[in-house]
């Protein structure tokens, strides 16, 4: 038997746990359908919410690249405008 047949056999192997487990698990008065679908609406509403964060945070930075961004041009530019006697030490 291959590395790939031994994958898929494992493969197999654990989605039927894992729908086992469901099943097992789920609440009283509730069909493993309806509790598969359940948990399926969970997923998708948590996956949403983490794209949003994720959306939010590559905005701020951004935003934060653009301010350091901003920043490092007023100190090259202050240090351009700096007289030169300034920028040595004095012997």
């Amino acid at each position: 038997m291959g590395f790939c047949a031994d994958v898929t056999d494992y493969m197999k192997y654990l989605k039927l746990a894992v729908a086992v487990a469901v099943i097992r698990s789920r609440p009283g008065g509730m069909t493993g359908q309806q509790y598969a679908e359940q948990l399926c609406a969970r997923y998708q509403q948590s996956q949403q919410r983490w794209k949003q964060e994720a959306h939010r945070l590559k905005q701020q930075l951004d935003v934060v690249l653009q301010q350091k961004s901003v920043l490092g041009l007023q100190l090259s530019q202050d240090f351009l405008l700096t007289p030169s006697c300034l920028k040595c030490p004095v012997s």
